[in-house]
């Protein structure tokens, strides 16, 4: 009896053993750093003025405004566990959890709040972003200098209850405060850096998921952030840290996750066979539209009825039958996962708004070129003038593009149309797509082949793309009666301003400022061993904080 006792307290301890043997071999995802990459280093991590895309992914992780976006791009309690609002959506009353830390533990309050707010519109700030939340009651008289700052609709009703008011009601509220912009800011920390704010990784005071570690910013090297201990969020985040090298982006983005290099990356569209092979998870976004932009700095190209002959000529069938990887072809500017009232724009309005190809194309673009060197273009008579005696000869276009072997299809067969139609022998400049940016930007083209991504999913964040004061406005459209327009759209609520979206969508396709082709995916890919990273459509980066990471 006492030997089967010996045996049976042996098996047990060597049960225990194997247990935690094979617990040891089993990393937990709360153990584990996540590693990623961006080619440029943050210009700032300043949320007030930060305006880069690498600065984004560090704010998205290492602060937390009074709403954050779901793993469905949604705005969900941050800071804020609940809030009200009234009938007309102008006036908003944040309760924020009573027991909201910094990450050095000190408390997080509703003056924190107020004075990111203050600081985002003050005019020495010189926020770029700040146009963004002109939504504000007085924001945008206070970043213009017109007013004080005192005036701002922003207001703390004690310790933990902020009040906003709007100067109109904006359907996108709830999501523009998930912004940088609209992050906290503790303002005796910001006077203590003496300039820095933003700067050093101990110039920085964080109140998200993460926090830039001590040491943790090697400019030009590396971005480390740490868990914070001090988060108070519905869901604790589960990495340790995550690692950001500032490098060159890499040959091959499979290769590198293989490697261990990266957890995820954006991926080439050339990768995604490969990534699919290799059973990567992969995220995907329809949220760019590519299509033809005339520049309307160009003479010629101010005139809308040789604009529109040009893309009458197209027949959408025979220059789309060699469409890029991953691309879907469209006829409409504003894409189909566009929603107004969180229901698909598209279904409200129909499809197929944009110009169709026409057998008398030939004979449009005769009586326009005749036209074109006796008759001004009404739709300019405030911007350009012409010349009645000069006689303008038709010039050979040049097309902008990438330098992809499918892009360079496509154009391909435009040219041939527009060979046809002009008499003339049409080129393009295929460039990398970092140059067509670049290009796009400056004016450097007379037509191009460019992508129009919009910052949010509502109709008008397509629209507005197109208004005088766009950064990346590709047509160079000057007309005030369409920025009157989009002002009109973002002030009316999404059900009032839905014909006002068409109007605004139909005046872009009838004069043929910007002709869409196809709408192209995005992907992220992430190693089989990591799973629960958000990506964000719309320029709103990656969410690290729930992300799972085990030991292959």
């Amino acid at each position: 009896m006492k030997f089967l006792k010996v045996i049976a307290i042996t098996l047990i301890c060597i049960s225990v053993l194997m247990f935690s043997s094979c617990k040891n071999n089993v990393s937990e995802p709360s153990e584990q750093t996540i590693y990623y990459s961006v080619t440029d280093e943050p210009v700032t991590l300043d949320p007030q003025i930060a305006n880069d895309a690498p600065a984004r992914l560090v704010i998205m992780n290492t602060f937390e405004g009074l709403v954050k976006l779901d793993g469905e791009n949604n705005p969900v309690s941050g800071v804020a566990d609940k809030w009200e609002n009234n009938l007309t959506n102008t006036e908003y009353i944040f309760h924020l959890r009573e027991n909201a830390r910094w990450q050095d533990g000190s408390p997080l309050t509703a003056e924190d709040f107020l004075y990111g707010f203050q600081r985002t519109f003050m005019p020495q700030t010189g926020s770029e972003t700040a146009k963004t939340l002109f939504c504000i009651k007085n924001a945008e008289k206070i970043r213009t200098g017109k007013l004080d700052v005192s005036s701002l609709g922003v207001s703390v009703q004690d310790e933990h209850t902020l009040k906003i008011e709007l100067e109109y009601a904006e359907p996108q509220f709830l999501f523009l405060l998930t912004t940088p912009p609209a992050m906290p800011c503790k303002k005796s920390f910001f006077e203590s850096t003496g300039g820095q704010y933003g700067l050093e990784d101990n110039k920085i005071l964080s109140n998200g998921a993460f926090y830039v570690g001590e040491h943790g910013w090697k400019h030009d090297q590396w971005i480390h952030l740490v868990k914070n201990g001090n988060y108070i969020g519905e869901v604790s985040p589960i990495p340790q840290g995550v690692n950001i090298k500032i490098a060159d982006s890499p040959e091959n983005v499979c290769t590198a996750i293989l490697n261990q290099k990266v957890d995820c990356y954006a991926l080439d569209i050339n990768e995604l066979q490969q990534a699919e092979k290799n059973q990567f998870h992969l995220t995907a976004f329809g949220d760019t539209v590519w299509g033809i932009a005339f520049n309307l700095q160009n003479e010629i190209f101010q005139n809308t009825d040789i604009r529109v002959a040009l893309l009458r000529s197209l027949d959408r069938e025979r220059i789309l039958q060699d469409l890029p990887e991953g691309c879907t072809a469209v006829s409409d500017i504003v894409p189909d996962t566009a929603k107004t009232d969180h229901l698909v724009y598209r279904s409200f309005v129909g499809d197929g708004l944009g110009i169709r190809f026409s057998e008398n194309a030939k004979e449009d673009f005769q009586k326009a070129l005749e036209n074109l060197s006796s008759a001004e273009d009404d739709e300019y008579d405030d911007y350009y003038d012409y010349d009645d005696e000069e006689t303008i000869e038709f010039p050979n276009l040049n097309i902008l593009c990438t330098d992809e072997a499918a892009t360079r299809s496509v154009v391909n067969n435009i040219i041939a149309a527009w060979n046809q139609l002009t008499g003339k022998y049409a080129n393009k400049t295929p460039v990398s797509r970092s140059e067509l940016n670049q290009k796009i930007v400056s004016g450097d083209y007379e037509i191009v082949i460019a992508p129009l991504r919009p910052d949010g999913e509502n109709p008008v964040d397509m629209l507005k793309l197109f208004s005088g004061d766009s950064a990346y406005n590709i047509a160079k459209l000057a007309d005030k009666d369409y920025d009157t327009l989009i002002a009109q759209i973002r002030q009316a609520p999404d059900s009032s301003g839905i014909d006002k979206m068409v109007q605004a969508e139909k005046y872009l396709n009838n004069r043929g400022i910007f002709y869409p082709l196809y709408t192209e995916n995005r992907y992220y890919a992430s190693a089989k061993n990591v799973t629960d990273i958000i990506f964000h459509p719309y320029g709103a980066e990656a969410d690290f904080s729930v992300a799972k990471k085990t030991k292959k």
